[in-house]
């Protein structure tokens, strides 16, 4: 009686492992459709197409590589010169237009006569939230300095760019070229040996301009720093939106 038990145990044993083996069906019947829910992935390269200044949907690679030019947008524009964003490389020097000068060696390494020992490069504000004023002597004209290059103060005078100094070393403004608020109409008629005095609660300076030269829209050279005591002065080339006049001045001692 033991045989017969013994062979169906095998044959049901052999049966058990002749059944095939199938796979987890891991799909759902039934819910939302993927890229309904979750849209397109981030990690694409597609073509930018049209003005990627004015859309959301750039992703591309070089993207964080390309900062807002200057006077884009609604300001607070990121100038820090140490920023990966920027390329502290002179983009289109000298503009190839004629009555441009190229701008000379970099500044000395020996601080000006006038400069302490201590560098004071935070600004100071007058009662109106000015921090300074910028008057030329060629137009008699004066111009109010507000601390930062954002609009609303290119509306109303100049902006300082809040990553350079904002007396010793290299003080930078920025300043509309035309329109209502063209603060910055004089930087593109002056020469070198004009004059520029700027004045602060830290005291007063008369700067002598050394170079004019057009640069690219995106490059920051002109935000460097400096150990003489230098004002850097740009603005937008008229019908050229791709360049800016950059003027720079040196004190007079």
């Amino acid at each position: 009686m033991k045989k017969p038990i013994t062979l169906l145990s095998a044959l049901a044993l052999c049966a058990a492992f002749a059944a095939p083996v199938f796979a987890a069906d891991h799909t759902f019947g039934s819910g939302p459709d993927y890229d309904s829910v979750f849209g397109k992935p981030t990690g694409y390269d597609e073509p930018v197409t049209g003005d990627p200044q004015a859309s959301n949907e750039r992703r591309n690679k070089d993207a964080a590589h390309n900062p807002p030019p200057y006077f884009y947008g609604s300001g607070d524009i990121p100038t820090d010169p140490s920023s990966p964003y920027h390329d502290n490389t002179p983009n289109g020097a000298g503009g190839g237009s004629s009555g441009v000068t190229e701008l000379p060696a970099a500044p000395g390494l020996l601080p000006s006569a006038s400069a302490g020992v201590t560098q004071n490069t935070a600004p100071k504000y007058y009662a109106d939230g000015s921090i300074g004023t910028l008057c030329v002597t060629k137009t008699k004209k004066t111009i109010k300095v507000y601390e930062g290059e954002d609009l609303s103060n290119l509306a109303k005078g100049a902006g300082h760019f809040v990553s350079t100094s904002a007396w010793d070393g290299n003080a930078a403004f920025a300043g509309h070229n035309r329109g209502g608020s063209a603060h910055f109409s004089f930087v593109k008629d002056l020469e070198v040996g004009d004059t520029v005095t700027y004045t602060t609660p830290y005291g007063a300076r008369t700067y002598a301009v050394y170079g004019k030269v057009k640069i690219g829209e995106y490059d920051s050279s002109g935000l460097g720093w400096s150990a003489d005591n230098i004002l850097s002065l740009i603005t937008c080339v008229e019908n050229t939106p791709e360049q800016r006049f950059l003027v720079q001045a040196r004190e007079v001692v």
